[in-house]
């Protein structure tokens, strides 16, 4: 853990995690406490003790070598995902017939599958096309290793101490904590929502950010702190366009704010979640293992709109 705190990468992260905190305390009035907190837990305390938990992990696969043209690849995904976030996704939403745009639950549902074209299967193709696998990208893992001990510790422990956190420190889980859900809801959404987002948020994302980015990044770079950092931030830029332009009631923030407060609030809260998981799929390349954290990660936030999209 030491020399990720000594590395060039991560300490350009954390000089620019500290204009982005600044940005939000002395030009937003933010309270720095609730600021710094995603930090303190995610960034070191969840980190730390997932990196604990995984150091012996042993790898199931090497990462491929870059080839020519790789560099070019990258750029050209990231700019891609630009476009998407930002302009694209309305474009494309105007050719999903009214009819299932206006059932909220249908709506929800091509969404999921517009997200699975343009982040899994789009970049999937093009590195398939230079000799990759879905093994290369962590999606093929023997039931042992799956299923493993060191695998069920690690994701107990991280879900505990991720639900513990959103459910007490969380504004997206304020609905939660005031009681607004009876038990026969929550025995009934929570694992439907678990499922739902370990592919709308755990496939769609970390396929992308972690398996590919992150992955190819390192080699590119020659450094995986390289990759875990750069992966992290462009993830937790990659939010602030939707936070923007719909709203943000998953994170507790209900009024309209300036693209410039969701860049840093994004780079604040959301980067160093993107670390973590980082971390995690560095040490371990299990992608299943890294889509559940992700997906407990979302899972109380996501709860009342998820309620409210499929009437449970």
């Amino acid at each position: 853990m030491l020399p990720l705190l000594r590395n060039k990468y991560f300490i350009a992260f954390f000089l620019l995690y500290s204009a982005a905190m600044a940005l939000l305390t002395l030009g937003f009035h933010q309270p720095f406490i609730d600021l710094v907190t995603p930090f303190i837990f995610f960034g070191i305390l969840f980190s730390i003790i997932g990196w604990l938990l995984v150091r012996d992990s042993v790898q199931s696969f090497p990462d491929k070598a870059g080839f020519k043209g790789e560099a070019l690849i990258i750029i050209v995904l990231v700019l891609f995902f630009t476009w998407y976030v930002t302009y694209g996704s309305s474009l494309i939403n105007k050719l999903i017939p009214q009819s299932i745009s206006e059932t909220e639950w249908k709506n929800a549902i091509a969404i999921l599958l517009k997200k699975l074209l343009v982040f899994v299967v789009t970049p999937f193709l093009i590195y398939r096309a230079a000799g990759f696998s879905v093994k290369d990208f962590g999606l093929v893992i023997g039931r042992r290793d799956l299923f493993s001990k060191k695998t069920i510790v690690v994701f107990t422990v991280l879900s505990v101490l991720i639900l513990l956190f959103q459910y007490f420190l969380s504004g997206g889980a304020k609905p939660v904590r005031e009681g607004q859900f009876n038990a026969h809801q929550l025995i009934i959404a929570l694992p439907l929502l678990f499922s739902w987002l370990f592919i709308e948020v755990g496939l769609v994302e970390e396929f992308f950010f972690r398996a590919v980015l992150q992955s190819r990044i390192s080699v590119l770079l020659r450094s995986p702190v390289a990759g875990i950092v750069v992966s992290g931030l462009i993830f937790g830029l990659a939010h602030a366009p939707g936070l923007y332009l719909r709203g943000a009631e998953s994170e507790g923030i209900s009024e309209q704010l300036p693209f410039g407060f969701w860049a840093a609030y994004t780079i604040s809260a959301m980067s160093v979640a993107g670390i973590f998981l980082g971390i995690a799929w560095q040490r371990t390349k299990n992608l299943y293992l890294v889509m559940a954290l992700h997906a407990m990660v979302d899972l109380l936030p996501n709860l009342a709109e998820f309620v409210h999209t499929w009437h449970l």
